[in-house]
């Protein structure tokens, strides 16, 4: 354009441009050095130049939608199925209250499992018969296929007077067999504990089937036993083995003749699936009388309220917008969508 030379675009000069402009902003960073502590207490100490180092992880799951969904579970505990076992002479058969039954439901999820240990007595005049009497729930967080447990045993004066008669769990789905993990599970809770007999414990699978809940009582054979203590690894896919001839199923009646209760650790909540750094296996607690809370009570995830209010602080500056209304700086950001 009047006489004055127009070079093409060359792709040389656009790469040497991109690597001066990618210098230029390596030179503005600025490093960040942040000092934490871990849950063995050791320090950390960490220096970061660029951004993405910098951010806060957020993980984007479907909590939101399993909590909406866990409100309707309270609906399953209209319909109980437990398969019809015998009653056998030299076997124990276990009597599981109602309302601890329906409370235990009412609180769990329908994708992560919970579970709580088993206290009861035997009718006077029936050895044979054990009345579950206390759900006990210890600090825990679940997946979909087992559930964490601190080493300790609940202790308190209210179980005392009872015996431990095992432990139960809910599952996502109904199983045509014991879980592997529950097998390893309870083998480690029998090898450590020597208070627990295993004749007298039992696992009782409480699976979510559709518009109703199946339950199943499971105890294990001595062949059972040896298998899961040589296979603590809990986290393996393949259980090289496995035989159904690990366990036994046990009779299990539901009864509204008595009434059970309830024991929640009495220092912080049961559920610490939204805060699983804090939990670990020698962790100490104690228990008390209480009501447990709902899985995805306040309670349970109170980052989740401090990450609220901290986006609802957020304001977006919008020029345009603030033009327009005559000085209004900008409006907050929908932190909801």
């Amino acid at each position: 354009i009047l006489g004055m030379e127009i070079a093409p675009p060359s792709e040389t000069r656009q790469q040497i441009a991109e690597i001066e402009r990618q210098s230029a902003e390596a030179s503005n960073l600025q490093a960040v050095t942040t000092k934490t502590t871990n849950v063995h207490g050791d320090e950390m100490v960490v220096t970061t130049t660029s951004p993405h180092e910098q951010k806060t992880f957020a993980s984007r799951t479907d909590w939101r939608v399993r909590a909406i969904s866990s409100t309707n579970l309270h609906l399953r505990t209209n319909h109980f199925y437990v398969p019809p076992e015998g009653v056998k002479e030299d076997g124990y058969t276990y009597v599981m209250p109602k309302n601890v039954l329906k409370k235990f439901i009412c609180i769990a999820d329908l994708r992560t499992q919970i579970c709580g240990y088993l206290f009861g007595i035997s009718p006077p005049g029936n050895q044979m018969v054990k009345e579950i009497r206390c759900i006990v729930l210890v600090p825990q967080w679940g997946s979909y296929t087992f559930v964490k447990l601190p080493n300790q045993l609940p202790e308190h004066e209210y179980l005392k007077d009872m015996e431990p008669l095992g432990w139960m769990h809910t599952q996502p789905s109904e199983l045509p067999q014991l879980h592997p993990q529950d097998v390893i599970t309870h083998a480690k809770l029998l090898a450590d504990n020597t208070s627990w007999d295993g004749e007298k414990t039992v696992i009782i699978t409480s699976s979510f089937t559709p518009g109703s809940c199946s339950l199943s009582a499971y105890k294990l054979t001595p062949e059972g036993y040896k298998w899961g203590r040589t296979n603590r690894d809990r986290e393996q896919a393949q259980h090289q083995g496995y035989l159904p001839t690990f366990y036994e199923k046990v009779p299990l009646i539901l009864s509204d003749r008595f009434l059970g209760f309830f024991m929640v650790p009495d220092q912080g909540s049961w559920n610490y699936n939204f805060n699983g750094v804090k939990h670990y296996p020698t962790m100490k607690y104690g228990v008390t009388l209480g009501v447990p809370k709902e899985f995805y009570h306040e309670e349970h995830r109170q980052a989740h309220f401090l990450n609220f209010s901290e986006m609802e602080n957020v304001r977006v500056d919008i020029p345009s917008v603030s033009e327009a209304t005559g000085g209004v700086a900008g409006e907050r950001e929908d932190v909801f969508e």
